[in-house]
């Protein structure tokens, strides 16, 4: 996704300069060294910067001779043939929005060093502190088949987000909803091309299914349900709906997640905020075991995870001095079944590309027509992914996740 570190001077060399009157006494004079990340997938340009202050130091203790330096990471918005077909701006006003509203009740999350002001530009840029290198945390190296340590993990910090999210919404009302009302939409509007691939896609296992001759009368009844995914399911499973909405991440996978081990426990550091919606916590929690748990997906597994989901959302809210009763195991459990197939959606048309069978770049979607979107992407993986979203489809069947729709 990144131009190449030598065309990035021209812009990048000006914005060191004012990024380094941000960080203050010592950064006068600097240089720095640029580099782009290899091990994630991003649809923004992303740069790994290190400032080095060019002055010399003057303490006499040998460990502090070392030169004074800081990591950053630049994110900018990406090529102009993805921009509007990405809604970059949109998102980078999301993410920006939430920095500035709501970043200073939930503090685990890389610092915002600055951000262009609007009205926004092709041009526009965040800095954020590089918490991999300044606080040690590094990506997962399981894009998919995550090992359960870091699916708890995850959990458990999606779940202090929303917890404060829910006491935020509780003790600041106006300036939540405030917050909330400005966030701008991204994928799920009537006229978003994405509507193509839901639609396109959402019916990919049943080739498989039939294969396999299974129920007949289950896969007609599914496949006319899906004939219009989209408006008649996802644009459902995103409505607003009291008390349980909260504000989603909207982008909860493994790619968006830094993990650290420290005395023998996974910490979860959040990032990339710009796809954040007000919803069901089902959105959030569906999207990552749909795409990073999708073979070991099972009603066992679902029970585990929603509880210990459930448990660390309760424990946040009692250290907020909020009464957990509205948000009930039950009603989580509920919700679950009725919007849990919401990522599944999204693992009909991006698992394959999760797991690494996709070998084009993103491009290449900006250069088809948004209705050959899907059939590109109903092909990649073939018949091992087909496998895949069938039995997890079962396996959601099982837990109740199409009682509602069937």
């Amino acid at each position: 996704m990144c131009e190449q570190t030598e065309d990035c001077h021209a812009w990048l060399g000006p914005l060191v300069t004012q990024v380094s009157s941000i960080l203050g006494k010592g950064f006068e004079d600097v240089r720095y060294e640029v580099s782009v990340p290899t091990d994630s997938f991003f649809i923004s340009n992303l740069f790994f910067v290190n400032v080095v202050s060019n002055a010399s130091p003057v303490d006499h203790d040998e460990a502090k001779k070392r030169a004074k330096s800081t990591n950053i990471v630049v994110k900018k918005m990406p090529a102009e043939t993805l921009q509007e077909m990405m809604r970059s701006r949109e998102q980078f006003h999301n993410e920006i929005l939430f920095y500035q509203k709501f970043a200073q009740y939930y503090d685990r999350l890389p610092g915002c060093i600055y951000a262009t002001k609007e009205p926004l530009s092709p041009d526009s840029v965040i800095v954020m502190e590089n918490v991999g290198t300044e606080r040690g945390y590094s990506v997962c190296k399981w894009k998919y088949d995550t090992p359960l340590e870091y699916t708890l993990a995850a959990f458990r910090e999606i779940a202090r987000f929303h917890a404060i999210a829910y006491a935020t919404k509780r003790t600041r009302e106006k300036d939540f909803f405030d917050f909330v009302n400005a966030i701008e939409e991204v994928r799920f509007h009537q006229e978003s091309n994405l509507r193509y691939m839901f639609n396109g896609t959402a019916t990919r296992s049943l080739d498989y299914l039939r294969k396999q001759g299974y129920d007949k009368e289950f896969c007609d009844k599914f496949e006319a349900r899906c004939a219009n995914t989209f408006e008649d399911l996802v644009l459902k499973f995103i409505e607003v709906e009291e008390p349980l909405s909260t504000l989603c991440h909207g982008d909860f996978t493994i790619n968006n997640m830094l993990f650290k081990k420290d005395n023998d426990e996974q910490k979860v550091i959040l990032i990339d905020f710009a796809l954040i919606r007000y919803g069901s916590p089902i959105l959030d929690l569906s999207t990552f075991l749909c795409l990073h748990c999708a073979r070991d997906l099972d009603k066992v597994m679902l029970d585990n995870v929603l509880r210990v989901y459930h448990d660390s959302l309760i424990q946040c809210l009692k250290e907020n001095d909020i009464d957990g009763e509205d948000y009930s195991y039950e009603a989580l459990y509920e919700d679950y079944k009725r919007r849990g197939l919401f990522g599944y959606f999204i693992a009909t048309f991006f698992l394959a590309t999760q797991m690494g069978k996709f070998e084009g770049e993103i491009e290449t979607f900006a250069k088809l027509e948004p209705t050959e979107w899907s059939a590109l992407s109903r092909q990649i993986g073939g018949e091992e992914v087909d496998e895949i979203l069938a039995n997890m489809l079962l396996k959601l069947k099982e837990f109740g996740c199409l009682d509602y729709i069937l």
